[in-house]
């Protein structure tokens, strides 16, 4: 009885919309309603395992969806710009692939991408923190590899991880041994 409880904590306004529809033709419907976990995160972690590169990863962009809105919902230009989104990560390559490249919007460049130090052990990520009050419920997110010749160093293996305190973070996706990646080759996921 607890796990039906806590699930009917997380119950999302589309699953709302399933049980109010039922009738007494399509009660047993409600017992193959797939809830989704509609916890709003304000951190958003992309946790590599491996790459295809062993001694660096490089990611050209994250971004993470409600529905059709990506977020962050403007790209970002610093560590910490605009206001209130911060980027962090396990460890960068150089100044010039600093973690807001993962969240910028922008795959132009070899530049324009995140990248972790060179040498750096698996595992390494990047993540976006958008700001007190600001947390989501994803039902998807995309990668893009990077571009010229960081394509060759993109992530293998992750996990898609959602925190609200910045500390515990839950896992809502995980990946195993993708294909390779081409320029600027974007991937969407769904949670």
């Amino acid at each position: 009885m607890a796990n039906a409880v806590e699930k009917l904590n997380t119950i999302a306004i589309a699953d709302i919309e399933k049980i109010n529809t039922l009738t007494d033709d399509n009660i047993e419907d409600l017992n193959t309603l797939e809830f989704t976990d509609a916890t709003l995160y304000r951190y958003w972690r992309f946790n590599i395992t491996v790459g295809f590169n062993s001694n660096e990863v490089a990611v050209g962009e994250v971004q993470i969806f409600v529905d059709s809105t990506s977020y962050p919902t403007t790209g970002m230009t610093g560590d910490s710009a605009p206001s209130p989104l911060v980027a962090t990560g396990s460890s960068r390559d150089n100044a010039d692939r600093s973690y807001y490249k993962a969240f910028n919007g922008d795959v132009s460049s070899t530049d324009s991408h995140w990248a972790s130090e060179y040498q750096a052990s698996y595992p390494q990520y990047v993540q976006v923190d958008l700001g007190s009050g600001n947390g989501i419920a994803a039902t998807s997110y995309s990668v893009t590899a990077g571009k010229d010749g960081k394509e060759t160093a993109g992530p293998k293996s992750w996990t898609l991880q959602g925190s609200e305190d910045g500390s515990t973070f839950v896992t809502l996706n995980t990946q195993t041994n993708v294909s390779s990646w081409s320029a600027a080759l974007e991937r969407t996921y769904t949670i």
